[in-house]
């Protein structure tokens, strides 16, 4: 299973969406430092699983 499909899939196991961990995690593979969202829930769930985040 690919890393982005991974990141997908756990994130959706979290009761989030699978494209918010595709991103989360395409953005660290492109070196970003910092996910930044409008989406609360996808927030709080990245921030559980270790993940920094910015909610705007």
């Amino acid at each position: 299973m690919g890393q982005p499909l991974a990141a997908g899939l756990q994130l959706l196991a979290s009761g989030g969406d699978f494209a918010d961990g595709v991103i989360a995690f395409g953005g660290r593979l492109l070196g970003s430092e910092q996910l930044a969202t409008f989406d609360r829930n996808a927030a709080r769930l990245l921030s559980e699983a270790g993940e920094p985040v910015l909610l705007l």
